[in-house]
C-alpha cells in the first residue's frame, strides 16, 4: 500500500526477518521505554516467530500487520492486534525507529489502517492504547480524531515498571476519510 512521501506499507512476511531484527536491535533503548516485547527479541529467530504469528493472524482473517518503509528502508511496524470479530472491533499497535519519528510517517500509516479497518474489514470500533507518558504515540490518535475514553491505571508492565495507558477509540459512525 503506497502512501504519500515515499512511505509504503507491506504485509509482514518472513523475508523481513533480518531487517526487522536489525531495526529493533539498533533501536533497543528507544523502544524498550514503552514496549514490553523488546527485551524478549534477542535474535532474528525471535523476529521470525513474530512474523509467523503476524502471517497466521492475517491468513485466519484476524487482521493485517505491516512493515513500514520510508524511501525503501524498513523503519517500523504497524497493524492490528487480532480482531474481536464477534464485536467487529480491532485495536492498533505501532512503532518506529528513533530517526524516523516526527516526519508524519506513522500518522499516514495509522490513517491508512483506520480506513482499511472500517472500509475493508467492516469494523465498528478501532481502539489505540498508549502509555500516558508516551506523548509522541498519543499524538497519533489525537491528530486522527480518536476519542480519549479514559486511562487504565498500571495496565502494562514494561521494563520493570507498570505504565498507565490512555485508551482512544473511533467508531465507524465517526470515521471521516481524509481527502
Amino acid at each position: 500500500m503506497l502512501l504519500a512521501d515515499s512511505t509504503e506499507l507491506k504485509l509482514l512476511n518472513l523475508s523481513h526477518k533480518d531487517e526487522l531484527f536489525t531495526l529493533i536491535n539498533t533501536n533497543r533503548e528507544h523502544l524498550r521505554e514503552w514496549l514490553p516485547w523488546v527485551d524478549a527479541t534477542q535474535s532474528p529467530a525471535d523476529s521470525e516467530s513474530f512474523l509467523q504469528f503476524a502471517i497466521n493472524q492475517y491468513q485466519s482473517g484476524q487482521g493485517p500487520q505491516y512493515a513500514i518503509f520510508s524511501e525503501s528502508a524498513l523503519c517500523g511496524v504497524c497493524g492490528f492486534h487480532p480482531f474481536d470479530l464477534s464485536n467487529r472491533s480491532g485495536s492498533l499497535g505501532y512503532w518506529l525507529g528513533a530517526s524516523y519519528g516526527g516526519k508524519g510517517i506513522m500518522v499516514r500509516a495509522v490513517q491508512a489502517l483506520v480506513e482499511q479497518g472500517f472500509r475493508e474489514y467492516g469494523l465498528n470500533r478501532i481502539e489505540i492504547a498508549c502509555a500516558t507518558g508516551n506523548t509522541r504515540s498519543r499524538a497519533i490518535p489525537e491528530r486522527l480524531g480518536f476519542e480519549l475514553e479514559g486511562v487504565f491505571r498500571e495496565r502494562e508492565y514494561v521494563n520493570g515498571r507498570y505504565l498507565d495507558q490512555a485508551i482512544y477509540s473511533m467508531l465507524a459512525s465517526e470515521f471521516q476519510p481524509k481527502a
